[in-house]
């Protein structure tokens, strides 16, 4: 700009040199030699400006350069292991105690905990991990599920310079993790493939001007990515270079790090290359999380991501990992395994009914196997609750804006109740989750135990409940089948079910303590020892008096049981074994039919019919005298203790799964009925819950004054100061007349389990929702004529035997008595047999 005013100016003087030699009177014009020196006065004042702002320029820069070094400098001291007075942070044996609040930043840390995230104290080894992570050590943090992992890592991301890393695997733990650190004011991003175009260049760029030194907007604390990322992506590791070599990357935290071990029971392959992150960021600390994590897992997760040798943290030497574990027993959580009735609705019902009477206005969760589970599962709640439940559904074909709208407004209180697959809940911090309900059986106790800790984050009471019924046995082997180590899951699942005995606290370490090598140790609290019962499940609480150990006579039957299995010549259905074995249509089935007879019968459930000839008199000395439901406990009874095993058949469309003999089939059956009554053979007993005596409530009557559950268990009583006395319900289930079982044509469908994703007639979904509680009057000595099944049923009137209707009486339909006056839903009338009368001694048993 001088430049061109200068040039102006010498143009103006030669312009003006000329017009006054041309002037008549000789003489320059004055107001043109004002102009020109107001002209030249300008140039002067502006080179003035120039030159002084050019050396404000300079000043500032290196002011703000000499601050930004101060400033990084003062945060590295900070994180840095300080000198410490006295014993600070010294345990008594002479390493370093990470658990001790006695470090230079222990002020601070708790100061920023209080600003940040409003809690007033840390939990079980938060602050242990928080020091660590301050001191720059590499950590392994063992704690439960809900115990608080993430403040670990989020606390002293605050607190030193630079970007901390975070591996998650799940995108609803993302996305929940950032919309909390958002609201506390915590810049925190994610690069996941749900992040929009537009997000993920602005954080590029943003981790980019991190990585080229001083910069003047804020730092990213925090950024989440998936181990995918890791692993497929060279722009993000090209960005995280940038980061280290600008020493502005913090901290690599690795969390479910279990999934790094193929021994773990979520192995990811993506994980395992994480072990790059050590040999490109030599310098970077790593912190490892899981809820899980025995000895194998632990050894090598430490050897994939190279971590140095573990030293413990209340005497830590100086180079080695510090690894904190504590107890993995939460015993705010109460675990109550319900029984869950045959018809698809009655079990929607009894879900209603519980949440209704024990948690209505409470968060919860329901967990489904499915995707078609949880969409029919919210709707039935929603609308057999009259809206009273709010439910919302979350799985993997939900849309991303439905399922961060679901989130939001779950965490927000205006849906309660979400309905959803595996892949919702883990990790998200809701402390408020007063229950968590499991539609059917999960594939693995592992998942089970993950899923239930969702509930009671805040250490408040919490419960954890199962409905699980014998049938769902072959549903769940049937999903498991294929998967690696699938099958000794899923039996491990059925045997934690149908336990009515042993403690579910006891249950879980010796399950974890038998398939991971987890140490009982794990399990054991200042209070109690791992083999102490817990006194709050749904076994610890539950009166003797309301068991029945069978005994001799459930040792016979399991024998029964086996010598037909023996004998059918072929592999069973569980439906097809218990009806053999209880004599139904006069205990025996017809020979194989031939294949030429079989051909050309058309396509369905009833092609290539195979047929099995067991005479349950000769073979098994008489049929099983215990009700359908007892006897198919009893059947997966010995699945759980392998005198039973399993086979399946794969078709187009499903997997179907049998029953055959195992290797033990042999240590029953080598005796005679007369040895097994003697007590010879091995040892072998099976326990049941008793129905319930007379005495029903109502269900607008139930409170604080039902002193029992659904499944004969007491409710235990809760800390005043946390929840009341825990309401339970306690309704009778009657069945309409029904005709002696014996001599009927029955056809048993090795589908049965799939039977709720078609429209069943009237007369199926009778059969399906009275399966099991239905005794035929040739049953009667079994002495339960004077009990009452104790379900979360509605209402219907007693059975007694005392009193016989007529045997073919006409079909009637009875109403359900409506839940709290809100509506009704009624029971399909019975209809009559099949016309078909096969002879007395047949029975069809189709494949």
């Amino acid at each position: 700009m001088a430049i061109a005013l200068r040039l102006s100016l010498e143009d103006y003087h030669a312009r003006a040199a000329n017009s006054n030699a041309r002037a008549p009177n000789g003489h320059a014009s004055s107001s043109k030699e004002r102009t020109v020196d107001n002209i030249a006065a300008e140039i002067r004042e502006f080179e003035v400006k120039k030159a002084k702002l050019e050396a404000e320029k300079a000043r500032v820069e290196s002011c703000l350069h000499v601050l930004y070094q101060e400033l990084e400098e003062k945060q590295r001291t900070e994180s840095a292991v300080f000198a410490r007075r006295d014993t600070k942070g010294k345990s008594k044996a002479g390493g370093i105690d990470y658990n001790s609040s006695e470090f230079e930043w222990s002020g601070a840390l708790e100061a920023k905990l209080k600003e940040v995230f409003g809690h007033d104290s840390f939990r079980l080894c938060q602050e242990g991990i928080c020091n660590a992570s301050m001191d720059g050590r590499d950590v392994v943090a063992i704690m439960p599920t809900g115990g608080g992992k993430s403040l670990g890592y989020q606390l002293p991301a605050l607190m030193v310079p630079g970007c901390s890393l975070v591996i998650s695997p799940l995108l609803a733990l993302i996305s929940d993790q950032i919309m909390h650190l958002h609201e506390a004011g915590v810049d925190a991003v994610m690069l996941t493939g749900a992040t929009s175009k537009e997000d993920s260049d602005r954080i590029y760029k943003r981790l980019q001007a991190m990585g080229s030194g001083p910069s003047v907007g804020p730092e990213i604390k925090l950024c989440y990515v998936t181990p995918e990322k890791i692993a497929n992506s060279k722009k993000f590791l090209t960005a995280l270079d940038r980061l280290y070599k600008a020493g502005k990357l913090a901290r690599f935290v690795v969390d479910e790090a279990h999934c790094v071990s193929s021994q773990g029971h979520d192995f990811r392959p993506d994980y395992q290359k994480l072990s790059t992150l050590r040999e490109r960021f030599p310098d970077v600390p790593i912190l490892a999380l899981s809820a899980t994590c025995p000895a194998q897992v632990l050894w090598d997760l430490t050897k994939t991501l190279r971590m140095p040798k573990l030293t413990m943290a209340s005497a830590a030497d100086v180079d080695g990992t510090v690894l904190f574990s504590t107890s993995l027993y939460r015993k705010n959580l109460h675990y109550y395994v319900l029984p869950k009735p045959a018809g698809g609705n009655d079990s929607i019902m009894a879900m209603r009914d519980y949440i209704l009477n024990n948690h209505r206005n409470d968060t919860g969760i329901v967990y489904c196997l499915t995707k078609k589970d949880c969409e029919s599962v919210a709707e039935s709640l929603t609308t057999l609750s009259e809206g009273q439940i709010k439910t919302g559904v979350y799985h993997a074909d939900v849309p991303d804006t439905r399922k961060e709208m679901l989130h939001r407004q779950w965490r927000e209180g205006r849906v309660k109740v979400v309905c959803a697959t595996i892949a919702f809940g883990l990790g998200i911090d809701k402390g408020d989750v007063r229950f968590v309900i499991h539609h059917t059986l999960s594939k693995s106790l592992d998942g089970f135990y993950q899923e239930s800790g969702r509930a009671g984050r805040d250490g408040k009471d919490a419960d954890c409940v199962l409905y699980y019924r014998a049938q769902d046995a072959t549903r769940i082997a049937s999903l498991t089948y294929g998967e690696r180590g699938g099958q000794e899951k899923a039996l491990a699942m059925l045997a934690f079910a149908c336990d009515v005995e042993e403690c579910r606290k006891i249950q879980f370490a010796n399950y974890f303590n038998k398939s991971s090598k987890l140490s009982f140790s794990s399990w054991a609290t200042a209070e109690e020892d791992t083999l102490t019962r817990c006194g709050h499940c749904d076994n610890c609480t539950r009166p003797p008096e309301t068991l029945e150990h069978l005994g001799v006579r459930g040792r016979v039957a399991a024998w029964q049981l086996l010598r037909v299995v023996e004998e059918a010549g072929q592999e069973l259905t569980m439906a097809q074994l218990c009806d053999l074995a209880r004599g139904l249509g006069g205990g025996s089935a017809k020979e194989k039919e031939p294949a030429a007879a079989a051909k050309g019968k058309g396509k369905g459930r009833g092609r290539g019919k195979e047929k099995a000839y067991v005479d349950v008199h000769e073979v098994a000395g008489g049929k099983v005298e215990l009700s359908k439901e007892q006897t198919e406990t009893l059947c997966v009874r010995l699945l759980v203790e392998g005198y039973l095993a399993l086979s399946f058949s794969s078709t187009a469309y499903t997997t179907n799964v049998y029953l055959k003999q195992s290797k033990k089939t042999g240590r029953f059956t080598a005796f005679s009925r007369e040895d097994i009554e003697a007590g010879k053979g091995p040892a072998f007993d099976c326990a049941f819950v008793k129905k319930t005596a007379k005495g029903r409530k109502s269900v607008a009557g139930a409170g604080p004054s039902s002193a029992k559950n659904a499944n004969g268990t007491a409710s235990p009583e809760k800390p005043k100061s946390t929840r009341g006395k825990r309401k339970r319900i306690e309704v009778s289930v009657t069945p309409p007349s029904t005709d002696d079982e014996k001599g009927r044509d029955i056809r048993i469908d090795n589908d049965k389990d799939d039977i709720e994703d078609e429209a069943p007639t009237d007369q199926e979904q009778y059969k399906a929702e009275m399966s099991g509680f239905i005794i035929s009057d040739s049953e009667s000595d079994i002495e339960e004529s004077d009990m009452e099944w104790q379900t979360s049923l509605r209402g219907r009137s007693r059975v007694s035997a005392n009193v016989k209707e007529p045997a073919k009486a006409p079909p009637v339909k009875r109403a359900r008595k409506s839940f709290a006056g809100n509506g009704s839903a009624r029971l399909p009338a019975a209809t009559s047999s099949s016309s078909r009368t096969p002879p007395e001694d047949v029975i069809e048993i189709s494949d």
